[in-house]
């Protein structure tokens, strides 16, 4: 027997290979897939070349999977971190809504960089988008709206949009993390261990800012209150307090 890509064992010419469980089977598809994916690129991920470096015809890929798309699908949930990170891990251990700002870019900035397959992922996205990698995409966001509404609740006392503040954040990180090989950017080298602490620091330096803020329009909200509840109109409680008049009429309704 001798070692194939990925230590996936191949029978010398002429031999037959000993039959393989379905758990085998999806073992070797997903260590070929990583294999082409990494060291190929995506635009090689065909189903002969997936075929040929498992060693497990189409035939059976057909049966177990029904289409090629499927085993895809199969393969990107495995390898698409971002649902479980959010949904699971993080969501888990955070008390409060700073930690869990703080924990999601700092986790989601670590797991990326050290992933390649996801960041092969990503590249397809952005280079050769089809259908199938839009519906991929589709889901990560689709996984995190419940999160981005919490936080929309949450930081809207302070007038950021925090939808709006993540969206540029983690594209940031995309594109740090992407190019970090090429060039330092912003006189940064974010491949070297040096650089990655100063993103690290920063994140936590810009949740110190807006959680300032938020205690601040904490205090306003307890102020509004009490205004309102002497009949002062919501205009005019919001020009006093210098707050959003949308979240000051929605405050009236609850008060």
């Amino acid at each position: 027997m001798k070692e194939g890509t990925c230590g996936i064992t191949s029978s010398p010419k002429g031999q037959k290979r000993s039959k393989r469980s379905k758990a085998e089977i999806e073992r070797d598809l997903v260590a070929a897939i990583t294999d082409i994916v990494v060291q190929r690129g995506f635009t090689q991920l065909a189903i002969n070349n997936v075929s040929e470096q498992a060693h497990v015809t189409k035939r059976v890929i057909y049966e177990n999977y029904g289409t090629f798309e499927n085993l895809l699908r199969v393969y990107f949930v495995k390898h698409d971190f971002w649902t479980d990170l959010v949904l699971s891990k993080i969501a888990g251990e955070c008390s409060d809504a700073k930690d869990f700002f703080v924990a999601v870019l700092k986790e989601f900035y670590r797991t990326f960089d050290e992933n390649p397959i996801f960041q092969c992922i990503v590249r397809w996205e952005i280079a050769a988008p089809n259908d199938f990698v839009r519906k991929g995409a589709k889901n990560r966001e689709s996984s995190c709206r419940e999160m981005l509404e919490k936080n929309k609740d949450f930081f809207q006392p302070l007038g950021v949009d925090i939808e709006a503040l993540y969206a540029v954040l983690i594209s940031g990180i995309y594109y740090l993390v992407l190019r970090k090989d090429v060039s330092t950017f912003c006189n940064i080298d974010f491949s070297t261990k040096a650089g990655k602490e100063r993103m690290s620091c920063l994140i936590d330096k810009l949740a110190e800012f807006l959680f300032a803020g938020l205690e601040v329009a904490e205090g306003k909200k307890r102020s509004a209150v009490r205004l309102l509840s002497r009949g002062i109109p919501p205009r005019e409680v919001a020009e006093i307090l210098e707050m959003d008049e949308g979240f000051m009429n929605a405050l009236a309704q609850e008060h």
